[in-house]
This record gives structure tokens, C-alpha cells and sequence, in this order.
């Protein structure tokens, strides 16, 4: 690649990021880990569709050709999903904040005052437990791809399963913090249980393609 192209592609990196990295690193809670960890799985997607895409439409991987196809579509739409959730997350953070600061002057204000925080609470839990999801199901896609994508971009594929990893764990911390204050117990306990399944399955299925590196 020659100087000016270089040059040219730099410039066109540093734009296309955006100002999201100013808005998490701005003095104010939201957006913060939980908006970045749906960010990691975007990224995680992004690199799984740039993997279909360099194997799609080679004839050495022709056979596989179907199912990369619908893996890109998949990790595609997950990618959309992930983009909403960033913006969700910064949202629910921001509903819980608005449940705390209403009146509790009298018992009925008290009364509705408790209601709206566990129905904001449940909802700053909903949000990074789809994210955990949606970041599961891109490293499963991502698992899959190790095996058939183009074996010269497995690096991509092992990046993109770490950054998966990331945006469940990183949900997952939100999720914890939150469900402490959560007053179904019972349901807070079967989340709680359900995303340490997530999480140790994600450590697993990350090492799994790290291997195949053989590094």
C-alpha cells in the first residue's frame, strides 16, 4: 500500500470512530460499562462478517459457501441488535437514576416510588442480559467459523470471540450490581445462575477457537 493510501486510510479510521469513545470518557455515568460491552459485540460481529467475507466467492471454500452466507446474515442482524442495545443500556441506567429521585414525601409516594424503581431496576437488568445473549450467540456463530472461514484470517475470528467473551462478561457486571436491589428473589437468583452458566460456556467456546491457532 502506498504512503498516500496509508495516509488516506488512517483518515478515514479516525473519523469513522465516531464520538462514542468521547461520550463514555465525558464525566457522566451513562454511557458506560454496560453500553461498551454491547459495543464489544459489535465488534465481535463486524470481524465475523469481514471473515464471511473473505471466504465467500472463494472456490476453495465453495462447499461451505451456504451456511457462510447465513452466518453473515445472522452475526448482521446481531450487530443491528447490539447498535440498539449500546443505546438502551445508557437509557436504563438513566430510567433507574429518574425512579430514585421521585417524591417519597408521603406513603403513596413512598408506595409508588418503590414500585417504579424494581420496574427500572428490572429493566437495567433485561437490557445487559440481552446483550450477554446476543454477545453468546455471536461466539457460537464465531466457534463455527473457526472451522470453515478463511484459515488466514483466524486471528480475526479468535479476536472477535475474545471481544464476545468481553461483552458478556462486561454485561454481566451490570447485572449483578443490579439484581442485588431486585426484590423477586427467587427470579434474581435464576438469573444470577443462568448467566454463570453463560459465562463459563463463553470461557470455554473463547479458549476453544484461541486454540485453534495453535498459539
Amino acid at each position: 500500500m502506498s504512503e498516500p493510501a496509508i495516509a488516506d486510510l488512517k483518515t478515514v479510521l479516525s473519523n469513522s470512530l465516531g464520538n462514542f469513545t468521547e461520550l463514555v470518557a465525558a464525566g457522566t455515568p451513562a454511557p458506560g460499562g454496560g453500553s461498551v460491552a454491547a459495543y464489544c459485540g459489535v465488534l465481535a460481529a463486524s470481524l465475523g462478517q469481514m471473515v464471511c467475507n473473505l471466504t465467500i466467492g472463494k472456490q476453495k471454500y465453495a462447499e461451505a459457501e451456504p451456511r457462510l452466507r447465513a452466518i453473515r446474515s445472522e452475526l448482521e442482524q446481531l450487530g443491528a441488535r447490539l447498535r440498539e442495545l449500546i443505546a438502551e443500556d445508557a437509557a436504563s441506567f438513566e430510567a433507574v437514576l429518574r425512579a430514585y429521585r421521585l417524591p417519597k414525601d408521603s406513603d403513596e409516594q413512598k408506595t409508588e416510588r418503590a414500585a417504579q424503581i424494581q420496574i427500572a431496576l428490572q429493566g437495567a437488568v433485561d437490557v445487559p442480559v440481552e446483550t450477554a445473549r446476543r454477545g453468546f450467540d455471536i461466539l457460537r456463530l464465531l466457534d463455527e467459523l473457526a472451522d470453515i472461514g478463511n484459515p488466514n484470517a483466524l486471528s480475526d475470528v479468535a479476536v472477535g470471540a475474545r471481544l464476545a467473551q468481553v461483552a458478556i462478561r462486561g454485561a454481566s457486571y451490570n447485572i449483578s450490581a443490579n439484581l442485588d436491589s431486585i426484590s423477586d428473589r427467587v427470579a434474581a437468583d435464576t438469573t444470577r445462575e443462568q448467566m454463570k452458566d453463560m459465562i463459563d460456556q463463553s470461557k470455554t467456546l473463547a479458549e476453544k477457537v484461541e486454540a485453534k491457532m495453535k498459539v
